[in-house]
């Protein structure tokens, strides 16, 4: 299991990892799969990664949505055209996602890492391409944060049989309404065409994350568990997810891609 999560931790873009129940998840009236996680781990977007490349052995189109904002889909495309040089880098990590002073995971080292992949695989034909699908400068005034991700989710230019891949934080992905005493969050997922979209949460064996509470740092990601790896389907459809993603073993801290702006 370890040995299996380390080959998919070092894969390059043309290789895959096979991850249990993953056959399951190709089935042809699912257009969009939105993958939720805990921002900060090592193991989410090396995850992430390989089940993109897993799609795109099959023969349907792949692309990927992001949860970067809108306003950063230039530097994206940019990136994803380049040799992943030092200049091509540069231009990357001045998007402000990896220089906020309060740092979520996405600007982390695993996230640079999974760019970098998918340039590779950009340019591999594996996908057509990355889509910053989080809100901009223009999005609509009144319109939620979930409402726009899921609006720019069913938005996307892409054939009719591709696969759309987002990994986004859990809360976005839940298919349910997350409702709480004080509010309600109507959430990006449960936005979606229910018929043609699946949700999955990935989940490790307890762990750590590097994300900002009291302190900026590794924190405990859960409780330590002995789930085995694979993608276990809900049988109801009262679990904010339809699936989650064992990782099968504990996570670890991906730290910021630059430390001396963030801590």
């Amino acid at each position: 299991m370890i040995a299996s999560l380390s080959a998919l931790l070092a894969a390059s873009a043309s290789t895959c990892v096979p991850v249990p129940g993953a056959e399951k998840l190709w089935q042809p009236a699912t257009r969009w799969i939105i993958v939720g996680e805990m921002h900060g781990t090592n193991e989410t977007p090396a995850a992430f990664t390989n089940l993109v490349c897993l799609a795109s052995d099959g023969d349907r189109p792949v692309t990927v949505a992001l949860e970067y904002s809108a306003d950063w889909q230039p530097a994206i495309d940019r990136y994803l055209a380049s040799d992943g040089g030092t200049e091509a880098r540069s231009d990357l990590l001045a998007l402000p996602v990896w220089g906020t002073g309060f740092p979520d995971g996405r600007g982390s080292t695993a996230f640079l890492r999974m760019l970098e992949d998918f340039r590779r695989m950009k340019q591999a034909g594996q996908i057509d391409g990355v889509v910053c699908t989080d809100v901009g400068a223009n999005a609509p005034a009144g319109e939620t944060r979930d409402a726009y991700m899921a609006r720019a989710w069913t938005s996307i230019q892409a054939p009719e049989n591709a696969i759309i891949l987002a990994l986004v934080g859990n809360v976005h992905a839940m298919r349910n309404a997350m409702i709480r005493p004080s509010h309600t969050i109507i959430t990006a997922g449960s936005l979606m065409p229910s018929a043609r979209t699946l949700t999955i949460n990935v989940a490790g064996n307890g762990g750590k994350a590097w994300n900002c509470q009291e302190d900026c740092g590794p924190h405990d990601n859960g409780r330590p568990r002995t789930a085995s790896s694979g993608i276990v389907f809900s049988k109801t459809p009262d679990v904010p997810w339809g699936a989650v993603y064992e990782l099968g073993v504990p996570t670890t801290a991906a730290p910021p891609a630059n430390p001396t702006e963030d801590g």
